[in-house]
């Protein structure tokens, strides 16, 4: 992530910010640019009183390209969904960011596009779970259980799942992994070449989760996979190892914005992709780093991962299939937007 400064002060900013704290301007992001400017007379997306979002829009009254492709927002009517909305949009605003920084496309070749449903469990008045949402990808529509916006309920997960780590920006770089799979692999014909570095995604998809539940990993699997649940399948595997290639590509931009560089980084910007040799050479003697200075605070690793050479292959080729596809960079139509807490 890049650093950001006022476009009228010049004082730092963030990210997200939709007014500096130090002159009180106005502030935008405009994703074509991935800059900060002042509001002016720009549009700026119909979100950004409701949920905050500072992102331009392409007129006045219409919604950001982030902010549109989500099909399905959480029940506002329900207390605390407005704020769990804010949080998950907010997620996703920097995924978005990655996303067009690595010119990868929202529509895939087909016309699939990527699209969100943001829900949450239907409860009773008794207070029993009438209808739990799944979190996950089917056709290019990634749903997300809003419930992970709570840091005390995804700790839980975490903990009760045995997870190293468990952020939201994870979930949702996780399951745009599925959907890139869809367009960087099987849209491209590319499904037997994959299959040579991931394994055959052919395999009953249930079965394999369901023996995955019931078993477990293979004890040997820290030698090939990032993750024990990406041994479950191939496109557990794809996912999981896609959503660490963006943990370090974002996590190496940010630290070489703010000159955080112990490894001597040979490149300006991570998401002009270096070879993933050069990626992990800066990668890491920067996380070795960031998990000393976080035990010396007291808290867990900062990234309490080991990349193996296999699974480092693995993202070799990935950078690959993003390159290859950078050409076919497209923006995704306006999405129209509907409350409700079921996949329509």
């Amino acid at each position: 992530m890049k650093r950001f400064s006022c476009p009228v002060c010049r004082n730092r900013t963030h990210f997200r910010n939709t007014q500096c704290l130090a002159c009180g301007a106005q502030l935008a992001f405009d994703p074509a640019t991935r800059a900060m400017v002042e509001r002016g007379d720009r549009a700026a997306c119909a979100n950004r009183d409701l949920i905050a979002c500072n992102w331009l829009a392409p007129q006045d009254g219409a919604l950001c390209v982030c902010c549109a492709d989500t099909k399905v927002i959480p029940d506002l009517s329900v207390p605390g969904n407005l704020e769990r909305w804010t949080v998950v949009e907010t997620a996703k605003r920097r995924l978005y960011d990655t996303l067009n920084a690595l010119h990868l496309p929202r529509i895939s070749p087909s016309g699939k596009a990527l699209r969100f449903c943001f829900m949450g469990d239907e409860i009773a008045p008794d207070g029993s779970v009438v209808h739990k949402v799944m979190t996950g990808h089917m056709e290019g529509e990634i749903t997300l259980n809003i419930a992970e916006a709570d840091d005390d309920e995804r700790e839980a997960r975490r903990v009760a799942m045995g997870e190293p780590l468990r952020t939201l920006l994870g979930h949702l770089r996780h399951e745009v992994g599925h959907y890139y799979w869809e367009v960087l692999v099987r849209e491209a014909g590319r499904e037997a070449e994959c299959a040579r570095i991931f394994g055959d995604a052919r395999q009953d998809y249930a079965a394999a989760l369901q023996r995955h539940y019931t078993e477990g990993p293979p004890a040997d699997w820290r030698e090939a996979f990032i993750s024990e649940y990406a041994t479950a399948h191939p496109w557990e595997d794809w996912a999981e190892t896609w959503a660490h290639l963006l943990h370090i590509i974002d996590g190496l931009d940010t630290a070489r914005h703010y000159g955080l560089d112990p490894s001597g980084m040979g490149f300006d910007d991570a998401h002009d992709l270096p070879d993933i040799d050069t990626l992990m050479a800066a990668w890491v003697p920067l996380s070795t780093a960031m998990n000393a200075m976080n035990r010396s605070m007291g808290h867990n690793d900062f990234y309490p991962f080991a990349p193996s050479p296999a699974v480092t292959r693995k993202m070799g080729y990935m950078l690959q299939l993003i390159r290859d596809a950078a050409p076919l960079g497209v923006e995704a139509p306006e999405q129209s937007r509907h409350h409700g807490t079921k996949v329509g």
